[in-house]
């Protein structure tokens, strides 16, 4: 008799990447134990999974997704090995080892004990065949995971562009990654060429100065051929989990989307925070566009 699930052993980020897959959450079965973790100013729900973890009904055919974090306490080790059981309408299961160390981005959302941090993320999927399934997965040490099928539906497959022009570039990191930013203002804004018909998904996020607090209304601004074409207005706090490592003087805040329409022809594309704002921006275009 096969296995009702089959457990791929690879990380599952370059896979994402190619298939464009949207994923939708999962949410554990009666008994579980949830935790909030914050992560670049979002808070998924993550369940407890030492001891007998947590019961997921699922029907197939379809995959599914498990992020995995260690739970690290103040004394605990710089790497904590942990392992994963993954079983299926009760059958032996399959079980997974692996490695992890703190975070540097994510955080328990709430009150903790003090030094206690959330592990790095390991991801991995599982195929579910035909029928209803329960799945259980658990740990032998105290870990977290979070759970999300395919929704059906798939991104558009986007290519982030380099403007032409620019205030300052800004270098953050970002769930431990490094990203560019591009500041726009008033008298220098972010500024690119572009071909249409296209649809462009710009990433937004007001400056801070390291002193200022609370909530700012503001406003982001793109021109199409110097014609206004878009003015989107956010209220944005400070981010939680976003840096500038080389700017102490500055605080980015959350992260905010907005779209740009660009019609038929070529055009000069501007984007800045009105006013005395200063805003910076990541703009990204439908890699089936870039060849026009």
């Amino acid at each position: 008799m096969k296995p009702a699930i089959f457990l791929i052993l690879a990380l599952a980020a370059p896979a994402y990447a190619q298939d464009r897959t949207v994923w939708k959450s999962v949410a554990a079965g009666e008994g579980a134990r949830p935790v909030v973790v914050r992560i670049a100013d979002k808070t998924p729900t993550y369940y407890e999974l030492e001891g007998d973890g947590v019961a997921l009904r699922l029907t197939g055919p379809t995959r599914l997704r498990i992020s995995l974090r260690a739970r690290f306490r103040e004394d605990s080790p710089e790497t904590l090995t942990t392992r994963l059981t993954v079983t299926c309408d009760g059958d032996e299961g399959r079980t997974k080892a692996y490695s992890s160390k703190r975070s540097t981005t994510a955080a328990w959302a709430g009150e903790v004990p003090a030094g206690e941090k959330p592990g790095g993320r390991d991801e991995w999927i599982l195929d579910v065949a035909e029928g209803e399934h329960t799945v259980r997965v658990r740990t032998d040490r105290p870990a977290v995971g979070a759970f999300s099928q395919p929704s059906g539906s798939r991104r558009s497959l986007r290519t982030e562009m380099t403007p032409t022009a620019f205030r300052s570039a800004l270098v953050e990191i970002s769930k431990e990654r490094e990203r560019t930013w591009y500041v726009g203002d008033g008298e220098k804004p972010v500024t690119l060429e572009v071909t249409g018909p296209t649809t462009l998904r710009v990433s937004a996020s007001l400056n801070f100065d390291a002193s200022m607090r609370g909530e700012i209304a503001w406003t982001a601004v793109a021109k199409v051929g110097g014609a206004p074409i878009v003015e989107k207005a956010f209220r944005s706090k400070r981010s939680h989990s976003r840096s500038y490592p080389d700017e102490k003087e500055l605080v980015p805040g959350v992260e905010e989307e907005f779209e740009i329409a660009v019609p038929e022809g070529r055009h000069a594309i501007e984007i800045r925070a009105a006013g005395s704002h200063a805003g910076a921006f990541r703009i990204f275009i439908p890699t089936k566009d870039l060849k026009k």
